[in-house]
């Protein structure tokens, strides 16, 4: 099942996001530390005012996709930006990937965006193929996107189009 989180869900949310970060700290501008250092009322907060759709297997979150604004500007109103997406491992291979961006990109269309934009680490071969089998278009480069502790990733900047 896949559906949209909310405060009810925070522990289940602060759960797979810290296992995201800690797991793949490179696929995220967040670090873990900066994560836990939230407080669950800040938490809670950003889940009650952002759309983040949450795949459930039984009543466990093993899967997560946001879609912010890319900026708050009435010209830009029709784009939109995948963030946070995010497996968990023992899901890796079912097509809970499939599905959760599957419903991201049906969500963003019912909400009437035009295009969903991401960002993804240079080096993440399986989430790059993933994007691009759902008709996501590299359009870029950022070098030095972000900063680690062992040195710098470069992400590249994928655009789909939604209307057509």
């Amino acid at each position: 099942m896949i559906r949209d989180l909310g405060p009810d869900d925070l522990a289940a949310w602060r759960r797979i996001r810290a296992e995201g970060l800690r797991l793949f700290p490179d696929a995220f501008l967040t670090t873990l530390q900066e994560e836990l250092a939230r407080s669950d009322e800040e938490v809670a907060e950003s889940l009650a005012g952002r759309l983040v759709l949450g795949a459930f297997d039984g009543d466990w979150l093993i899967g997560t996709a946001a879609l912010d604004s890319v900026v708050e500007a009435a010209a830009a109103a029709h784009r939109v930006a995948l963030n946070a997406f995010y497996v968990s491992t023992e899901s890796h291979g079912t097509g809970i990937g499939t599905r959760l961006l599957r419903a991201a990109l049906g969500r963003a269309a019912t909400d009437g965006k035009l295009q969903v934009e991401l960002f993804v680490a240079a080096h993440n071969a399986p989430a790059i193929r993933l994007y691009e089998k759902h008709g996501f278009v590299r359009h870029g480069l950022l070098p030095r996107a972000a900063r680690l502790e062992d040195g710098f990733v470069d992400d590249l900047y994928y655009v789909r189009q939604l209307d057509g």
